[in-house]
């Protein structure tokens, strides 16, 4: 990037992530903004277009449900077998991460559904919460991912208007 994109980039991307915040935090109660700012990064690291943020915010979505079903695996391994919450909570990950990362690495590869990265900040963020709580984080992933193709929009936009000058 340009030395004019990467500064008019960072005002664009801090100035909407400061309107977000601000609207957010106005009109939710869900008490998790910094939520947003996850997606930010992860689609900024992915390197994602804005036309890829459907496919993205479904595969947040799956994340969620990964979560859920992981607390469930603990209940079952951990309550009804008594195993404990420690045994429990080690099964539950090593069989829900090995069995949700196959279905969406292989059997899913092709589709909108195989973001890994967002699917396991669906699962970790789903713990933040202690499994609470979802709403707020689908409506919360719904509104970082905008905001994130809203930046990476800007930013598209400003590398074609100010192009990297060649370095002679």
């Amino acid at each position: 990037m340009s030395r004019k994109t990467i500064i008019l980039f960072s005002i664009w991307t801090s100035f909407l992530s400061a309107v977000f915040y601000h609207f957010y935090n106005s009109w939710t109660d869900f008490g998790i903004p910094w939520v947003m700012f996850v997606c930010l990064g992860i689609y900024f690291a992915m390197d994602l277009a804005p036309k890829q943020s459907p496919g993205l915010l479904l595969s947040a979505y799956c994340g969620l449900a990964w979560g859920q079903f992981d607390f469930l695996l603990i209940f079952v391994f951990g309550t009804l077998m008594g195993l404990g919450t420690a045994a429990g909570s080690f099964l539950s990950i090593v069989l829900g991460t090995t069995v949700s990362m196959y279905i969406h690495l292989q059997i899913l590869k092709n589709t909108p559904l195989r973001h890994m990265p967002i699917i396991f900040a669906g699962v970790c963020l789903t713990f933040s919460q202690g499994g609470e709580n979802i709403i707020g984080l689908a409506v919360t992933f719904f509104l970082g991912i905008l905001l994130a193709a809203l930046c990476s929009g800007g930013q598209r936009f400003l590398m074609k208007k100010f192009p990297l000058e060649s370095q002679s």
